[in-house]
């Protein structure tokens, strides 16, 4: 071949790299998702990305992880122009750049280790996806486990795992599919995918065979059918004239409760006002009429300085009440509200229209309900509130016994925004193992049993009635106990194996081979010289203190980056750090008693959030400190010591917060039991209080993690250890003292997992001795 042509082909190479493959990818990610019944697609989606993370590196790769999201969420949210075509624009490129990076840094992995990197894969893409759901720009909405809906007993893992247990399994089955095409031992890759498909499917073949409890209540779905802005041209009149009469059969039925749609009628309820009072009184009437339950959505007013707007739903009951509602928490941004409104308030000024849609300026809602009626207890969701996996289990965790999503599609038209809406609703049925009632203005309406099976389900723009009789349940799944635990977990094990590999040596390729024809070269070089340890002669004392002034200002630096990032979702961090209190039988009460106590709180929370998310970056530090001094078998077990190290921590951090939190505030609220003392704490001292178990704990989880290191270097022995047992335990105590709340529970709950921690530490250092 001449010259000229082996050029030609390795354009042609490039360009299906940097383009063809990621559009390819994208495609076939995209097609998988409803409602279009091609699931099985999403597990070879990622199979063109290979060869891309495989062969391109830094700004190229990140380019084509890009191309491959604004080609997935073009095809798939398109529907957005509906209502705001540069929102679509928007969310689009915003969406993309988290395909970007994740492309980016999986073939940053591949370049450190070679195609072992492909296991970080599954890791990272669930970790990008749990970040998905944080925060005012949340869009958890094409989550790659989505696709599975139609397969019901594979997706039967998400009562333990939650939906990102499947995105998980899909990216496996991807790098399986890819082993058993290019491995020389086939044969055995093919049956690993066989055992991939089989063990998910077996479990939920299993699950489904029980019998679904036999329930009494009866519940009616209306789907009353009125397009969104003829809804709010005609008023309430119109809309409830429309809503009696299908109101009317719904009871007819025998329903006990009765369900309408999100915004079912244009009015503010509990407003002070005559005549929105009036039309409060009209529906009331209908109720006290037919004797039955109403659940419905509407507005809901709040008069202060700045007037509040909520999208709420309330429960009507025959008889009157105080009419119980719910205010909708995840508003959609830029649609409802414009996000961050404290950081980004002067955005609320402005009107973000398009398609005949102006959006409104709505608050977040602060508080879950949960609703009660004859027979059972539920939660609502409001339309963009039923995507987020961990507010419906919230909802659960607080004792709903099933869930009830209204919604208003009907913005969309006759798109696939409808279906894919719906489709999500089945998770939150399997993840929580409760039934799901949706009711939607102009579909899809239907009820979702707890494995996920959808029951008389509408189609789109038609008026319905649908009854059904469900058994509220207070089943307790793995995914209602743990949360998003698996997710987290993930993410957390992406960050270890980056940071180990980002102190690792780019792999070694040797001289005199050539590499693999059409290969594109690296775009930027993987470490430079200058940054790894030096070899040469010893420097002199004033250039040590130079270099450790240079690790110090970077290890800063690193803490000041983490922190304006966990500034920016302290909110969300402080309902996390808050959750033990909340999930008491007896809610704690937690204030501020000081003018900048909150801030101080959030303060705090950003600056240790920044120092645990600096943590890998700060022991990459201390190690290009110290490594230029350490001998070469010192060296070579750092990378295990530091990926343990931080393991250890995230361990002894995650039983601090599921175990010894929730026991340690159950113990000190339930001293004040028959006292007339009501528990009140101050935020700050719980904050503190929190926050010091969760790094106390992390740090004496390194107790095996050092005894490894000192008995590399010879210093610690099983033996040694053995001999001080007696006084390792008066150390011990004196640890729990220093470390921990001054109080003898949380230093009881210290100290045992510590004399635990000695003895596993004495078996480490036998092994390593020997």
């Amino acid at each position: 071949m001449n010259t000229g042509d082996s050029m030609a082909q390795d354009n042609t190479w490039g360009w299906r790299l940097v383009l063809g493959y990621p559009i390819l990818s994208g495609l076939l990610m995209a097609v998988a998702f409803p409602p279009l019944p091609l699931g099985f697609l999403a597990c070879i989606s990622l199979l063109p990305l290979i060869p891309v993370a495989e062969n391109l590196r830094g700004r190229v790769a990140f380019g084509a992880g890009f191309l491959q999201g604004v080609v997935f969420y073009g095809v798939s949210v398109y529907w957005i122009a509906w209502i705001t075509p540069p929102g679509m624009a928007g969310a689009i490129l915003y969406m993309s750049l988290f395909r970007g990076l994740f492309v980016w840094l999986w073939a940053f992995a591949m370049a450190r280790v070679g195609r072992l990197g492909l296991w970080m894969v599954p890791f990272l893409w669930v970790g990008f996806e749990y970040f998905n759901t944080l925060g005012d720009m949340g869009f958890p909405w094409m989550l790659l486990g989505h696709s599975q809906v139609d397969y019901l007993p594979l997706i039967q893992i998400a009562e333990a795992t939650g939906v990102y247990g499947v995105s998980f399994w899909v990216v496996v089955v991807n790098l399986i599919a890819f082993k058993a095409l290019e491995s020389a031992r086939r044969g055995l890759m093919i049956g690993a995918l066989v055992l991939a498909f089989a063990l998910p499917a077996g479990f939920g073949l299993w699950r489904m065979a029980e019998p679904v409890a036999e329930g009494d209540l009866k519940v009616a779905i209306v789907q009353q059918n009125v397009p969104p802005v003829e809804k709010s041209y005609w008023g309430f009149d119109h809309n409830f004239d429309k809503l009696k009469p299908l109101t009317i059969q719904a009871a007819e039925t025998g329903a006990r409760l009765v369900v309408w749609s999100e915004a079912a009628l244009p009015a503010y309820l509990k407003r002070d006002d005559a005549s929105h009072q009036a039309y409060q009184a009209r529906v009331q009437a209908l109720v006290d009429s037919l004797g039955i339950y109403l659940y419905m959505g509407a507005n809901r007013f709040e008069a202060a300085a700045r007037d509040r707007y909520y999208n709420s739903s309330f429960l009507f009951e025959p008889g009157g009440g105080d009419l119980p509602h719910y205010d909708k928490v995840k508003v959609v941004p830029f649609g409802e509200r414009a996000p961050f409104p404290k950081l980004l308030g002067f955005l609320r000024d402005f009107q973000w229209s398009g398609g005949g849609y102006i959006s409104g300026d709505f608050e977040s809602g602060t508080a879950l309900t949960v609703f009660e009626v004859p027979g059972g207890k539920f939660s609502g969701m409001i339309c963009f509130d039923s995507v987020f996996p961990w507010l419906a289990r919230d909802m659960m965790v607080l004792g709903a016994e099933f869930l009830v999503v209204i919604t208003n599609d009907g913005w969309y038209g006759r798109t696939s925004a409808p279906y894919q809406h719906a489709d999500i609703a089945t998770f939150r049925a399997v993840e929580n193992r409760r039934w799901v009632v949706r009711c939607a203005n102009t579909g899809v309406s239907m009820f979702i049993d707890p494995y996920g099976r959808q029951e008389q389900k509408t189609g789109l723009f038609h008026e319905a009635v649908v009854a059904g009789t469900i058994a509220p349940s207070n089943e307790q799944t793995l995914y209602m106990r743990f949360g998003d635990l698996f997710s987290q977990l993930c993410g957390v094990m992406a960050l270890m194996g980056l940071a180990v590999l980002a102190i690792r040596r780019p792999r070694e390729v040797e001289e005199d081979v050539a590499p693999p024809e059409g290969t594109v070269p690296a775009i930027m070089p993987d470490r430079d010289e200058e940054d790894l340890p030096d070899k040469g002669k010893p420097m002199p004392f004033l250039d040590h203190l130079e270099e450790l002034r240079w690790r110090i200002l970077k290890g800063l630096a690193a803490i000041i980056v983490g922190a304006i990032f966990c500034g920016i979702f302290v909110n969300e961090i402080l309902d996390v750090l808050t959750r033990p209190a909340r999930l008491l039988e007896d809610e704690l009460m937690l204030q501020t008693l000081r003018p900048m106590g909150i801030f101080m709180v959030k303060l705090q929370i950003a600056l240790v959030g920044g120092g645990i998310l600096a943590l890998p970056f700060l022991i990459f530090q201390i190690w290009m400190f110290v490594a230029p001094g350490l001998f070469t078998r010192e060296r070579r077990f750092i990378t295990f010591v530091i990926g343990s190290a931080t393991v250890c921590f995230v361990v002894g951090a995650i039983l601090a917060y599921w175990l010894v939190i929730p026991l340690a505030m159950r113990f000190f609220v339930g001293l004040t039991a028959d006292t007339g003392v009501i528990p009140q704490f101050d935020i700050g001292e719980y904050i503190s209080f929190v926050l010091l178990l969760l790094i106390a704990f992390g740090l004496v989880f390194e107790l095996p993690v050092l005894t490894f290191f000192l008995a590399k270097m010879g210093i610690a022995t099983s033996d040694r250890m053995r001999k001080g047992r007696r006084y390792a335990l008066v150390l011990v105590i004196i640890l729990a003292a220093i470390l921990t709340p001054p109080d003898p529970l949380s230093q009881i709950l210290m100290a045992v997992p510590v004399v635990v921690l000695y003895e596993i530490s004495i078996w480490v250092a036998r092994i390593v001795n020997e």
